[in-house]
């Protein structure tokens, strides 16, 4: 039996907000019959911001958290609470009023339990950090800040590194900007063989170097089903994502990174070479010191083998192994012609990026530098391949994206 709060006590009440951004218009209704779920409309204005909502009634007197909402924009929102999938089922709700308010925690860290379902959020690591759980039975997320990036590389970085042709590195990993105006989470760790068994099989594995033999089809779907960005978010429904997608609930749009959110991360604010620093100033030797810190890969190991992720220092955000073992698979397709140049080629400024068409090869994101004649070069952070969606040979990392593209088809096909 459901939960069942009188239509005409119902209220609603909007809590006071940072100066920056307002909520207004608060209003709660329960859907037709009442016994149904309870709908939360509301309208924000000013920056873009969480938002929380949390209600009372005469048996709760203290504040129950119904949900939050990431990254809103400025604009009307509903969020829909269901009294059925709560520990309130069947009792009646009289006195039921709800609040809606952006003052929260910052949720840095998104965790999403592998083994019984679910959605947690932290604002600081765990003491004594990311354990070997969080690569195994959990899965846990950096969130990215919404703003203005510098990505690529100009001539002058592919000269240094002594690249033959660094006109032609620099036109295919051109220097830009990209803005995005949502926050958006981002996997601190490479999908793990561990991670993989106990979403495929229930029961996790003990294997902690990368899924390196996945193909985008098996992730996603293949086409013509599935084809980002023509069908947004849909996936199929024995895809990896949708198995995902189900552990985390709450209608979380996790997915693969967009290409450019990939590098994003992996630059962690920075502009430079790698994400601690670096000048083209400074001599080969010192570039190579500075990313054996943080980088697994044939140069410091003198093997291809893959390491176990999480064995090098992260990259100032929190991310591991970014740059290094195997290359990850992202959402994005290539965009244009089949000469190289400009299948790559991107504008110089552009905001909230939706992907390419008119290829049906995906974009790899493959600073792994896991072969035996690979250079600095290959390390950086704008290191990018295109490959057949069917092709086994790649790994990857999730991303909760807060601004949904489209609507978010979680059913599958």
């Amino acid at each position: 039996m459901k939960a069942w709060i009188p239509a005409c006590i119902l209220l609603a009440a909007a809590a006071a907000a940072p100066a920056a951004t307002t909520i207004s218009n608060v209003v709660a209704n329960q859907r037709w019959p009442w016994s149904e779920k309870v709908d939360v409309d509301f309208i924000l204005s000013g920056d873009a911001s969480d938002v929380h909502i949390s209600a009372t009634w005469d048996a709760h007197p203290e504040p129950y958290a119904l949900g939050t909402m990431d990254g809103c924009g400025p604009g009307g929102h509903r969020f829909t609470w269901d009294p059925s999938a709560s520990p309130f089922a069947g009792q009646t709700l009289t006195g039921f009023t709800v609040t809606v308010t952006n003052e929260i925690v910052v949720r840095t860290y998104a965790i999403i339990d592998l083994v019984n379902g679910g959605c947690t959020y932290r604002s600081t690591p765990p003491e004594g950090g990311w354990t070997d759980e969080y690569k195994s039975t959990k899965m846990v997320f950096r969130r990215i800040p919404a703003g203005t990036y510098t990505l690529g590389e100009p001539k002058e970085t592919f000269e240094h590194l002594g690249q033959s042709s660094p006109d032609y590195y620099a036109d295919i990993q051109n220097r830009r900007q990209v803005t995005f105006t949502s926050d958006f989470y981002v996997g601190i760790f490479k999908y793990t063989k561990a991670q993989h068994a106990c979403l495929t099989t229930g029961t996790a594995g003990s294997d902690f170097r990368p899924q390196g033999d996945l193909s985008y089809n098996d992730l996603r779907g293949a086409k013509p089903d599935i084809d980002w960005p023509n069908t947004a978010y849909k996936v199929a429904p024995e895809s990896i994502v949708a198995k995902l997608r189900a552990k985390a609930g709450a209608g979380l749009a996790v997915d693969l990174c967009q290409e450019d959110q990939w590098e994003v991360a992996a630059r962690a604010g920075t502009a430079t070479f790698w994400p601690t620093g670096g000048t083209t100033g400074e001599s080969f030797a010192t570039h190579t010191n500075q990313v054996d810190g943080f980088v697994a890969w044939y140069g410091n190991t003198g093997t291809t083998a893959q390491s176990e992720v999480g064995t090098k220092s992260d990259n100032g955000w929190g991310l591991y192994d970014v740059i290094g073992l195997f290359g990850e698979w992202t959402l994005d397709a290539t965009a244009g012609t089949t000469t190289i140049p400009a299948r790559y080629r991107l504008p110089e400024a552009y905001t909230d990026p939706v992907g390419g068409s008119g290829c049906a090869r995906r974009v790899l994101r493959s600073a792994s530098g896991n072969d035996a004649a690979t250079g600095l070069n290959e390390l950086l952070p704008c290191r990018r391949q295109i490959a057949d969606p069917s092709w086994h040979s790649y790994s990857t990392r999730f991303c909760i994206h807060l601004k949904p593209l489209g609507d978010l088809t979680f059913e599958g096909l």
